[in-house]
């Protein structure tokens, strides 16, 4: 495989990401603020089954093509930058799981308060809130990490 196919795969594999990642997390935001159990159970289904099917591929292939590029180039792992990159990564990436975790708990709890036709309860906000900021510590990341790789430089190199 070339390398100039590699770097295409990589950036769309970002563009998934982060397109796929926003997208489902600003519509169970919208969803959450309809207060409608219905909706939300709908629309965290949805965001559930396309973070499982989409975004988290597109992590693997991210870090595959960056792995291929890597080795192919023969750039040293040592590079601030790159290190910088793959701390980044692995720390967004163990947000992940916890998101989708939380992301299933809260369409079950949106689905059982729907089938009952009750209000959701104080333990689907316990679970909404982490969500929330996690993904905002995530999606914080995933800037970071566009910019790390644009710039070629570790963040601790821009002072």
């Amino acid at each position: 495989m070339s390398y100039l196919l590699l770097k295409y795969l990589h950036i769309i594999a970002a563009v998934f990401l982060f397109g796929f990642g926003m997208g489902s997390y600003l519509y169970l935001i919208a969803a959450n603020r309809s207060g409608d159990p219905r909706v939300i159970a709908a629309v965290a289904r949805m965001v559930v089954r396309f973070d499982a099917w989409i975004t988290t591929p597109a992590g693997v292939l991210q870090l595959l093509t960056g792995y291929a590029m890597v080795s192919m180039t023969g750039m040293p792992w040592s590079a601030d930058w790159l290190r910088a990159a793959l701390l980044i990564f692995f720390a967004v990436g163990a947000l992940w799981l916890p998101v989708l975790l939380l992301q299933a708990r809260m369409q079950r709890l949106a689905a059982q308060a729907a089938g009952n036709g009750t209000a959701l309860g104080e333990d689907y906000q316990q679970m909404y809130r982490p969500w929330l900021w996690m993904g905002v510590a995530g999606f914080t990341g995933m800037f970071l990490i566009v910019l790390v790789m644009v710039t070629k430089q570790a963040p601790w190199q821009w002072l």
